[in-house]
């Protein structure tokens, strides 16, 4: 299991009771659900960051349709990685 570092956060009333009930209704700790969120936020940025620099390459290198197919392969394979 993956060594978890404790921290005290201050969170919005509103938002707090909304993670409860997210929790309650997946039976998970509210712990759980706040690592789970923050994991897909910070995936999702990575995510759009990298493809704002695929997309700058492709405009830079000026690459045609069937190498920017396999460089989205690519791509592909390295998510399905990155989610191991």
């Amino acid at each position: 299991m993956e060594r978890l570092e404790r921290i005290t956060i201050t969170i919005k009333p509103v938002l707090l009771g909304e993670i409860k009930k997210i929790a309650e209704q997946e039976r998970e700790s509210v712990s759980g659900i706040i690592n789970r969120y923050l994991e897909e936020v910070l995936f999702e940025k990575k995510r759009k960051k990298a493809g704002f620099r695929v997309l700058e390459v492709v405009k830079k290198y000026r690459l045609d349709e069937e190498q920017v197919e396999k460089a989205h392969e690519e791509l592909s394979k390295m998510r399905k990685e990155w989610e191991r």
